[in-house]
């Protein structure tokens, strides 16, 4: 049992990269999060089970990894002319044909990315993954130096990473995560997530005093945290 990234290559040569997902399970289920298929299978299902299974679901997969890309404005494939959402601006993925490397840069509405002759689409999926993780830890981390100054409050560490199902983590020991897709939305988005994280050290709960906490710092959250894909409580 586990999970293991992985793909196949379709009978019309389509490449479908997902995360196989085995266990004690009967039948076989597929998933999609943040732009990403999970296939859900059976202890002993066999490769030749997965790829049919697979292939008998390509409409519905194609139709809802759109969906849930855009939503999300992820890059889906991190190819040349995608679009992807940044700061809450659309932005146009642009490979630019270049003898001499440069960092991935915005402007007029594209994310520039350098590319030579032989650059594989890996290389350019790279380049965009670093650049949206980059963009994030350095704004993440602006908002919480900012925000922990103006509201008195110090976690003892504070972590940017992937979190499947929240926007933001704070455990009782005063460490907080921020979920780094939170860098698609504005900046008042990720001032919102700091703001409720940091909340999080004086009250552990969602009772009144702590979205009062939440308020006095941010009048404008329910607007913000309704306009949010996970409307969940953030740290859940």
């Amino acid at each position: 049992m586990g999970k293991v990234n992985t793909y196949i290559t379709a009978a019309d040569g389509q490449r479908i990269e997902f995360t196989l997902d085995r266990g004690r399970r009967r039948t076989a289920a597929l998933a999609i999060n943040e732009g990403r298929l999970t296939v859900r299978v059976p202890e002993r299902a066999s490769a030749d089970d997965i790829r049919k299974f697979i292939e008998g679901h390509l409409e519905w997969i194609e139709k809802n990894l759109e969906l849930s890309a855009k939503s999300s404005g992820l890059p889906r494939r991190f190819e040349d002319g995608e679009q992807m959402r940044l700061l809450g601006e659309w932005l146009t993925i642009t490979a630019v044909k270049s003898d001499r490397y440069f960092r991935p840069k915005t402007e007029d509405g594209k994310l520039l990315v350098a590319v030579c002759s032989d650059s594989s689409r890996e290389y350019m999926a790279r380049q965009v993954q670093t650049f949206i993780i980059e963009t994030a830890d350095r704004e993440i981390t602006e908002s919480m130096q900012r925000l922990t100054a103006l509201m008195g409050l110090y976690p003892k560490k504070v972590t940017v990473k992937d979190l499947s199902a929240s926007w933001g983590r704070c455990n009782s020991k005063g460490n907080i995560s921020i979920n780094y897709k939170v860098v698609t939305y504005s900046k008042a988005h990720i001032d919102y997530v700091c703001i409720h994280e940091l909340s999080h050290l004086v009250h552990m709960d969602h009772s009144s005093a702590f979205w009062g906490l939440v308020e006095k710092y941010c009048p404008d959250w329910r607007s913000i945290r309704g306009s949010m894909r996970i409307n969940s409580d953030e740290d859940e």
